[in-house]
This record gives C-alpha cells, sequence and structure tokens, in this order.
C-alpha cells in the first residue's frame, strides 16, 4: 500500500465519514452495456461499498435485477412523477419532485455523489452545510447537448447554472469538459476535479508488429455526433487507394435515418462485404475484437472524453481521429500513438501509411500502450474514493 494511499485511509477513520448516498438514472452496466454512464457507476459501487455505508437511489422506475446489489447496504427506487418524450422538458418538470425526495435523504449521509447535472436541479435553495455534502458528476451540458445538435430550452440552461454555482466539488472525467464549466458557467476552476474514465479491463495491451489484414474499428454509436457516414466514406477512399480494409462499427443504433443513410453510402460504394455493423458488445466482447483489429480511427465531431478512443490506443492500436477531440490532447499527443488529422482525406493517407509502412506500424503501436497506465481502473478508483470519501477543501 503505498503512503498517499495509507494517508487517505487514515482520514477517512478520523474524519469518519460512513454513510454515503449514490444519485443516479443509470443502472451499473451488464454484460451488453457500452453506456458509459452505466460503466462508471459499477465502477463507483465497487469503489465505495468496502469503504463506507453505501446506499443506492436509483431515479428510475423499479426493477428487480437491480433491487438487490452486493456491497450495496439499500437500494431505492423514485420514478418521475411527471413524463415526457422530451427529456429537456421531463426534466424541468420533476424539479420540484426531485428536490423534495432528495433534500431529505441528504441530511441523513455524509456524502450524496449525484451522477447527472440534471438530478441536482432545484438542490440549489438547501443550506450550505447540506449542499456541501453534495459531489457532482455533470455528464452532459449545454454545450455538450449542443454539439450534438440538440436543441436545448434556455430554462434548461439556467437550471444548470443555477446548481453549478454552489456546489463546492464537480468531478468530470475530461479537461475539455473542465473548460465548457467555466467558461460557459463561469465556476472557479478550484471546485473542478479531473478524474479519466478507466478503461475496459479485459483489454490486453500488446505491441502489433504490422498490420496484417487492415481491419479498421470505429467505437461509437449510429447517431449525428458520431458522423458514422463519414467512415464508410473513408473505407470507400481505401479502397480507390488499392488498400483492401474491414471495417467494424461498434455500438448502439441511435439514430434511424443516419442508419439508413449509411446502408445506402455502403450500397452505393458496394462495401457490402467491407463493413460489419457489431451493435451493442460486452466489455468482454469489445476486448476480443480490438485483439484481433489493426487500426482505432474515431471520426466523430466531438467527444467528452472518448473512452473507445482510449481503449484501441490501451490495447496498442495505431489511432487516427479528427483533431477537433481535444478532450485528448492533454493525455495523448502524436507521438503517444495517435495521428490528428483535418479531414477524412488526411486519414486516409494515415492509414495507407500504416497498411504500408511496417516499420511505421509498430512504433505507433509500442507507443500507444504508453497510455494504458494512466486509465486504469485501480488508478481511478483510487482518485475516486479520494475525492469522494476526504474532507472538502
Amino acid at each position: 500500500m503505498n503512503i498517499a494511499l495509507k494517508i487517505f485511509l487514515f482520514s477517512m477513520k478520523t474524519f469518519g465519514i460512513e454513510n454515503v448516498l449514490l444519485i443516479t438514472g443509470k443502472f451499473p452496466d451488464v454484460t451488453s452495456d457500452l453506456d458509459g454512464g452505466s460503466i462508471m457507476v459499477s465502477h463507483l459501487i465497487e469503489a465505495l461499498n468496502e469503504k463506507c455505508n453505501l446506499d443506492v437511489l436509483f431515479t428510475r422506475t423499479y426493477n428487480d435485477n437491480f433491487n438487490n446489489i452486493e456491497g450495496v447496504r439499500k437500494v431505492t427506487f423514485h420514478t418521475n412523477k411527471i413524463r415526457s418524450n422530451n427529456k429537456f422538458q421531463r426534466r424541468l418538470a420533476n424539479i420540484d419532485w426531485n428536490s423534495m425526495e432528495f433534500s431529505q435523504l441528504i441530511p441523513q449521509y455524509d456524502k450524496v455523489v449525484i451522477i447527472h447535472c440534471s438530478k441536482a436541479f432545484g438542490l440549489e435553495n438547501l443550506s450550505k452545510e447540506l449542499i456541501d455534502k453534495i459531489i457532482l458528476f455533470p455528464m452532459y451540458l449545454t454545450s455538450s447537448y449542443k454539439r450534438s445538435n440538440e436543441i436545448v430550452p434556455v430554462k434548461y440552461t439556467e437550471a444548470e447554472q443555477n446548481i453549478l454555482h454552489n456546489i463546492n466539488k464537480i468531478i468530470t472525467p475530461s479537461q475539455s469538459e473542465k473548460n465548457d464549466i467555466i467558461n460557459d458557467y463561469g465556476v472557479s476552476e478550484k471546485h473542478i476535479i479531473v478524474i479519466p474514465r478507466a478503461v475496459n479491463s479485459y483489454i490486453e495491451s500488446k505491441i502489433r508488429d504490422k498490420s496484417k489484414a487492415n481491419r479498421i474499428v470505429y467505437i461509437g454509436a449510429v447517431k449525428k455526433q458520431k458522423k458514422n457516414d463519414d467512415a464508410i466514406v473513408l473505407l470507400s477512399k481505401l479502397n480507390k487507394m488499392g488498400v483492401n480494409c474491414h471495417l467494424y462499427l461498434v455500438g448502439s443504433i441511435q439514430d434511424d435515418d443516419l442508419y439508413a443513410y449509411c446502408i445506402e453510402l455502403i450500397s452505393q460504394f458496394g462495401l457490402e462485404n467491407d463493413i460489419s455493423f457489431c451493435g451493442v458488445l460486452s466489455q468482454k466482447e469489445i476486448a476480443e475484437l480490438l485483439n484481433i483489429i489493426d487500426i482505432n480511427i474515431s471520426v466523430s465531431r466531438w467527444e467528452t472524453f472518448g473512452r473507445g478512443i482510449f481503449e484501441g490506443l490501451c490495447a496498442g492500436l495505431p489511432t487516427i481521429v479528427y483533431n477537433n477531440i481535444d478532450c485528448l490532447s492533454e493525455y495523448a499527443n502524436t507521438n503517444n500513438g495517435i495521428s490528428y488529422v483535418e479531414n477524412i482525406n488526411e486519414m486516409a493517407n494515415k492509414i495507407y501509411d500504416l497498411c504500408t509502412n511496417p516499420t511505421s506500424y509498430k512504433n505507433q503501436s509500442q507507443n500507444a500502450i504508453g497510455n494504458s497506465l494512466l486509465f486504469s481502473i485501480g488508478k481511478q478508483k483510487e482518485r475516486l474514493l479520494q475525492e469522494i470519501l476526504c474532507p472538502q477543501r
């Protein structure tokens, strides 16, 4: 046990942190759950349940699969009273219903961890003593929704502003999101902690000698933000350059119109045998797929953290992404197994080089693995424990 962890565990005993409540709309991940929020909830529960008395409140309809969770003292469900297909209107309409319930619970706990900013709407009216018990994981804010081409009501952004200005500790996985919180809401930097998400624990880091079968993976749900159609256009360009590749698209179909357009493009370019839609895979299945892949890409227009990209890097895959994904630059520069490009043409040229230059390919693979230590589950859990259970600064 290292000295920092010993001091931390001693401080827990000294300050008597015993009872913690986790409020979340995400169920812990199951075998076929790629959702980053669900995976993080699992890691949080695993980190906290041995160090404190942990209760979990799901803001979801009752589900008996999660009525009992190993290591959790008590599980309760709090379902939205007012329903709406528009998530923003639904969250705004349930502010009073949620905040009344949570306000009654918070005095019973030493710390309260809230996953998603909207779950904390209305709690800004609590006393400072009570609000200082809250640790907030924003998860997704107006700036993120707008980058995904969603229309956000002004009242929703105002509700975010109200709570973010009152929370003493905010935890985000991304320097990019931290900058959004500072720039968009005027929150002081001292209130924001960046803790990178852990990558898939099943992933095997290994140096690849050369691109043998030119298998390319893109991990990302089918939706506008992810620009999945760009990946199909990319493959058509590689074919014209004389590089035969196979593209694996991993993730759920969240936009039926975009999926239909992707199928149309595949037919137009004659790529029916060169693309596999893998759908939602378990963490183990993703690790198994990465083990046979040669190159990792992302054509996403924007990422909060880019967990799928980091998973490819940690597997030792040379990686190419658009240079607008600024959340990666703090951890991985062009010397760390990753290449940043302006457009599809540049990406195609990079892939061509990797497929035809074994020395460059192996160097990029070797450098990519260096990122894996930054994103281990052990490192993430240790930091989460320190920030959640230690006294407020």
